[in-house]
């Protein structure tokens, strides 16, 4: 690879992990207020509809597959990224 090829595709590695980055936060957010919905607990007073048990329990598994394909996916970027800088 020329330095100017090995240049591009470190620049659009770096972008996609941006865009990974950046689409995993509503993932990390639904979890993380799964999670608050289980251990604290929403009340009727604030948000009533985060007080259903059901709609925690989606929460946490939209939020769980978000992060997952985010960590799947950055995975992959890393190694490729590792994969341009060994050569």
């Amino acid at each position: 690879m020329t330095q100017e090829t090995t240049q591009a595709a470190l620049a659009r590695i770096n972008r996609s992990m941006l865009i990974v980055a950046i689409t995993d936060v509503p993932g990390t957010l639904l979890f993380g207020l799964g999670l608050y919905g289980i251990f604290a607990g929403f009340n009727q007073d604030f948000l009533p509809m985060l007080a259903n048990p059901v709609l925690i329990n989606i929460m946490l598994v939209t939020g769980a597959v978000i992060m997952a394909w985010g960590m799947f996916r950055m995975v992959i970027l890393a190694r490729e990224k590792q994969g341009i800088l060994q050569q």
